[in-house]
Order: structure tokens, then sequence, then C-alpha cells
């Protein structure tokens, strides 16, 4: 079933969201890719941070929250379809979100986390396992918190307007001629575990589809928009397919992301900087006008055995940049969050998968690069 959305400019939006208040959260909500668009670090509204209720030793299920709330106006399931009552269901005191006794919210308890059996887990640093659950088992017991906080809280990476390093494309998008971008990278940039790749409500698309909504909306031009990604794949196999994968489309503006499968594969970042390099090259022998931009990976789950080389690639992807290329760096982003937030809170499959809140993040980040006046004041 194919999902429509009605979408309003990005800069409108922005503004409007700085006045919004909890009498009108439920409007704004009607249209969830409006709301999933919103940059992070612009308003002081939270909107459907997710978190995993987790129970330790039997005792109520709790989570950290990003941001220290002035006020919680809503802590629903990930569907955004049933609300659950503060004092009923939920409280927060002391810093965290805690289910009360008889709450009917979705939770998880360590022990099913950190399972006994191999069966649908991965190796754990250390000793035992980790959970592992593809499809929407995750998303279905998060929860999604939206919270008013005092405005400028975060201090993490945001990317920069960079489009004087991308005047081929930014051209295209000011003059609403149609602009050709490709993504091609790995499960993350396929959009695994996305709501709307798993036939799970809200339905929220991959972050690709996201950057295309977001700019479409913005520039109001033609975004031809093409994803060639595939699961399971590295730099090595994205430079051995670049011919049919990318050069045989065509595009004007390429999105590289890469690094997750490598860094669990221990790859030299030497040895990625060459793959991603000649890609870049493959491409622009075709159209030496092509643009590009680099997504430095979010991160595996600590506490797994994917955790490799990853977190070097964002050093190399950055010697590659200059006129027609930029990057963005969703490794420091992700380390960020992952200072106040558990990666089960982030997650869509607990080992690493993005849910679809860091979803919104590697979208408002991308768009942040493209659209002026999304960066931080």
């Amino acid at each position: 079933m194919k999902h429509v959305f009605k979408l309003m400019p990005i800069k409108t939006l922005a503004c409007c969201i700085m006045l919004c208040s909890s009498t009108n959260l439920m409007a704004q909500e009607n249209d969830r890719i409006d709301t999933a668009l919103i940059p992070f670090w612009k308003t002081t509204t939270m909107y459907n941070e997710s978190v995993l209720m987790v129970s330790g030793n039997g005792e109520l299920p709790i989570a950290h929250l990003l941001f220290t709330p002035v006020k919680i106006l809503s802590v629903r399931n990930s569907a955004l379809n049933i609300d659950y009552k503060e004092g009923v269901d939920w409280e927060y005191n002391n810093g965290l979100l805690r289910l009360l006794k008889g709450s009917q919210a979705p939770y998880l308890t360590k022990a099913q986390l950190y399972p006994d059996t191999l069966k649908n887990a991965f190796p754990k640093k250390g000793g035992g396992f980790i959970l592992f659950k593809e499809g929407s088992f995750f998303h279905n017991h998060q929860l999604a918190v939206t919270y008013t906080h005092a405005a400028k809280l975060w201090k993490g990476p945001i990317s920069p307007f960079q489009g004087g390093d991308l005047p081929e494309a930014m051209d295209k998008l000011k003059r609403r001629s149609v602009l050709k971008i490709l993504l091609f990278g790995d499960s993350i940039a396929a959009g695994s575990n996305a709501s709307g790749e798993t036939g799970a409500p809200p339905y929220l698309p991959s972050w690709g589809n996201l950057v295309a909504d977001g700019l479409r909306r913005y520039y109001k031009g033609d975004i031809a928009f093409t994803n060639t990604s595939v699961g399971g794949k590295d730099s090595k196999w994205g430079l051995a397919t670049a011919e049919e994968g990318v050069v045989a489309h065509n595009p004007d503006l390429v999105i590289i992301a890469f690094g997750m499968n490598d860094g669990t594969g221990r790859m030299d970042p030497q040895v990625f900087k060459a793959n991603i390099h000649g890609i870049i090259n493959k491409v622009r022998r075709n159209n030496p006008k092509a643009e590009f931009i680099l997504v430095a990976t979010m991160l595996p789950n600590p506490e797994s055995d994917f955790v490799g080389t990853q977190q070097f690639f964002k050093k190399v992807l950055d010697e590659l940049t200059g006129l027609g290329i930029v990057l963005v760096d969703m490794t420091s982003v992700h380390a960020e969050l992952l200072k106040y937030k558990s990666y089960q809170d982030m997650t869509g499959n607990d080992i690493n998968h993005p849910n679809d809140f860091l979803i919104r993040w590697y979208a408002q980040q991308i768009l942040s690069t493209l659209i002026p006046g999304l960066q931080a004041e």
C-alpha cells in the first residue's frame, strides 16, 4: 500500500513550529512527514522521540530522554495511535521516564535484550548474547514521546549549508529543473527497518525518500529520486557494481552511504577511502558535472562484535571533500546521541540499523546541507 502525504515548505513549517503549543499538537501530527522533518536543533518541541522502556530485575521499566522536558505533551506507541496517560501508565521523575505498575505500554526486560541463547541473537562482547530482530519488532516495542524543552540544547554536529560546493545541484534546485538524485549504499541507505518499509504505522519512509520529499516541498522543483542500495553490501561491492548501480542512471547528485558493513569487516580506512574515490571517478568519467554527498555511517551496537573500523571512516571521507563533494557526518551525530540515550532507543534491529527516530536525523542532516536556514541560529 502506498501512502501519500501532503507537504508544506520546510521554512514555513520551521517558523510555525516555534509557536506550537499542546493545543495544536494533534493538528501538527496529522502530517507526520512534516513533523518528521522539523530540525531537532531548531525548535523547543521534541516530536516523537523514541525510547525503549527497559525493566531490570523486576523493576518498573525506565528510559532516558535526549533533553530535559519542560512539559511532556504525549507518550504514545510508535504507531502514534495509542496515547498513554500520565499517572496511570507513566510518570517522569528525576530525569527518568518510568512506566507504572499495570501500564499497558510496551517494554522489554533486560533478560529479553540479553537472551541466554544464540537464537535471534548475536554474540555480546565479554560473553553472552544480544537480541537481534528485523522487521518491526523493536518499532512495536518502542514509545514516542513529545515534549517541550529549553532552546539550543543540542550540542552535537549540525550539517552546515554546503550549497556553495554543490553548484550544479543548487542551480537545478533554484531553477526548478529536474534534479536526478541517486542513493547508493547498504541496508541503512536502502531503508531497512523504516516503518514505511516494514509496513508498520506510521509508515515513515526511508531517509532517502524523506530527503527527496523535503527538497520537493522547499524548492518546488522536480526531484527524480532513485535508490540502488542493497542490504549487506560494502564499498568494495559498490566499486565493483558502480557502472550498473550508479553510472547507468546518469544522476546529477549521488549520495554515497556505505561504511557499516565495511567497518564490521574491519576494512582499513584507506581502502575504504580508495573504494569511495573509485566510485566517484567512475561516475565522473561519464558525467564530469556529477556531484556527491558522502555520508559517514551511524555506529553499530557498542556491545556487539559488529563494532570495527566504522568510527574512522568520517576522517578519510572528509579528505575527499571539495568542490562537488561534501560530507554529512552521521557518525558524530550518533555518537552524541548515545551520550544521552541507549542504543535500543534508536535502533531498528538492535545491531546496526536505525529506527524512525534516527532515520529522521539522517534526513534532517542531509537537508541541512542543501537548504539554507535549517542550521543553528
